[in-house]
């Protein structure tokens, strides 16, 4: 749309994520689902009622009620049962978490604010096992 109003270079988005990747699917469907397996009733209520002012959120938890854990094959809102915000997850393995990303990248999505549980670890993998992938496929693209 930027582009049919000449204003492609002035106008672009960023997305804010979270990031579970694993060597292998399973593991990484293991790990998402150990950050909510012992939620209490209360603490998934609380998220729904704790956080409804804020617009992202109330977004994100629309989002999660329309189309339910997955909104596409690795998005994945089940964080949004025990985390306000930034509650939507890209879960699998290097591959299918770079492809995932790709997509945003291809629809024009320039920047990321990605993190992970636990953030230094997550970091280190993402580093590692995704960015080569997405730096291969982006070449010229990718800034940092």
């Amino acid at each position: 749309m930027a582009r049919a109003h000449d204003r492609e270079d002035a106008i672009g988005f960023g997305m804010r994520l979270q990031v579970i990747c694993r060597e292998n699917e399973a593991d990484a469907w293991e790990a998402a689902d150990q950050l909510v397996r012992h939620a209490t009733e209360r603490q998934k209520q609380e998220m729904k009622t704790l956080y409804n002012r804020s617009e992202a959120n109330q977004r994100v938890q629309q989002l999660a009620r329309d189309y339910g854990d997955l909104l596409m094959p690795h998005l994945w809102t089940g964080i949004t049962k025990v985390r306000p915000g930034a509650g939507i997850a890209v879960v699998g393995d290097p591959a299918q978490c770079a492809a995932t990303l790709q997509q945003f990248i291809d629809a024009g999505c320039h920047s990321f604010c990605l993190s992970g549980y636990l953030h230094d670890e997550e970091a280190e993998r993402f580093g590692r096992l995704i960015r080569p992938i997405l730096a291969a496929n982006n070449r010229g693209r990718l800034v940092a």
